[in-house]
C-alpha cells in the first residue's frame, strides 16, 4: 500500500505546453483589455462600437491567417497591404467595365494571387530572400493601385459587390461567419493534410524537408499564392466596409498582421505555432487599437504603440527561441 502510495506521490506532474500557456495568457489580456477599455468609455461595448471592431478585424483576420502559414516557413511577406490596394482596384475597374459583381470578385482574387505567385516563385523556386522579394512587390503592387485608381478613390454602388464587407445582421457583420468558414477550411489544410505537414517541415529544417523529398519549394510557392488570394477575399471585405475603392487601403496592414501573429505564438524562425493563437493575437491586437480610438488617443502615440507592442513579442519570441537552444 505504501509503495503504490508512494509511486503515485513520484509521478512527474503534466506541465503546460508553451503554446497552451501562451494561448491563456492571451484570452487573459483580451479579457484584460475588454474590461480595461469598458471602464475608460461607456462606448466600448455599445452594438456599433462592436460591429465596427468586428467589421474592422476581419481583414486582418484573413491577411493574418495567410501570414500564419507563410511564417511557418520561416518566411514573411510585406506586400500584404498593398496587394488589397492593387486587387481592390483590379475588382473595382472590372466591375466597372462589366457591370459584374461575380467578375470584379473574381478579378479581385486572381489579382492577389498573382503578386502572390510571383513572390512564391522568386522565394520559393528562386531562393531569394523573402524580405527582399516581398519589399519589391510592396512598392509595386502600391504603384501599380496608384495608377490603377489615378491617386484617386472610385465610389462603388453595386449592392452585390457591398455586400459582404458592408452588410450586417443586426448589428452583427455577415463577414464574421464568412472568416470563420475561411478559418476552418484552413486549419484542415494545415492540421489534416500532407501540405499542412509539409509547411512545418520546411520551417523546421528546409534542408531536410528536401532531402526528403517533400519538395519544400512548391509548397512555399502555393503559400505565398494562398496568401495572396487572402489578400483579393480582404480588398472585397475592404472596399464593401468603406463603399469605394481607394488606392492607399491597406496601409501599414502588413506590420498589423506580423504583429497579431508573433503575438499569437508564431515563430520568427519557422516551424512552430497555429491559426488558433493567431485569431487570438488578432483579437487582442484590434481591442487595443479600438480602445485606443475610442479614448481619443493621439493617432501618433497610436503608432509608438503599435511599434511598441511589435518590438516587445519579437524580443519575446527571440529569447523563447533561445531558451529552447540552449
Amino acid at each position: 500500500m505504501t509503495s503504490a502510495t508512494t509511486n503515485i506521490a513520484d509521478r512527474p506532474k503534466k506541465k503546460l505546453d508553451t503554446l497552451t500557456l501562451r494561448y491563456l495568457v492571451l484570452i487573459g489580456l483580451i479579457l484584460i483589455a475588454a474590461i480595461g477599455f469598458s471602464i475608460a468609455n461607456d462606448n466600448f461595448y455599445s452594438l456599433t462600437n462592436l460591429g465596427i471592431l468586428l467589421r474592422s478585424i476581419s481583414v486582418l483576420f484573413l491577411v493574418s491567417m495567410g501570414m500564419t502559414f507563410i511564417m511557418l516557413t520561416g518566411g514573411i511577406d510585406l506586400s500584404v497591404g498593398s496587394n488589397v490596394a492593387f486587387a481592390g482596384g483590379i475588382g473595382v475597374i472590372t466591375l466597372t467595365v462589366t457591370g459584374s459583381a461575380t467578375l470584379g470578385f473574381i478579378a479581385a482574387i486572381v489579382a492577389g494571387s498573382l503578386i502572390g505567385l510571383i513572390n512564391g516563385y522568386f522565394i520559393g523556386k528562386l531562393k531569394l530572400s523573402a524580405f527582399m522579394v516581398t519589399l519589391a512587390t510592396f512598392a509595386l503592387a502600391r504603384g501599380l493601385a496608384l495608377v490603377i485608381y489615378d491617386a484617386n478613390s472610385i465610389n462603388v454602388s453595386d449592392p452585390a459587390f457591398l455586400w459582404l464587407g458592408g452588410t450586417s445582421w443586426g448589428a452583427f457583420p455577415v463577414v464574421i461567419p464568412f472568416v470563420a468558414l475561411v478559418f476552418a477550411a484552413l486549419s484542415v489544410l494545415l492540421y489534416k493534410t500532407t501540405f499542412g505537414r509539409d509547411v512545418y517541415a520546411a520551417g523546421s529544417n528546409f534542408n531536410t524537408a528536401f532531402v526528403l523529398g517533400r519538395r519544400p519549394e512548391r509548397k512555399i510557392m502555393w503559400i505565398y499564392v494562398l496568401s495572396g488570394a487572402l489578400a483579393g477575399l480582404s480588398a472585397i471585405i475592404t472596399v464593401g466596409r468603406v463603399s469605394s475603392g481607394q488606392p492607399w487601403a491597406g496601409l501599414y496592414l502588413e506590420f498589423d498582421a506580423i504583429t497579431a501573429v508573433i503575438l499569437g505564438g508564431t515563430s520568427l524562425f519557422g516551424g512552430r505555432g497555429k491559426l488558433l493563437g493567431t485569431i487570438l493575437g488578432v483579437l487582442l491586437y484590434g481591442i487595443i487599437i479600438n480602445g485606443l480610438v475610442l479614448t481619443g488617443m493621439n493617432p501618433y502615440l497610436q503608432n509608438l504603440i503599435k511599434g511598441m507592442i511589435l518590438l516587445g513579442v519579437v524580443l519575446l519570441d527571440t529569447f523563447t527561441q533561445r531558451g529552447k537552444a540552449a
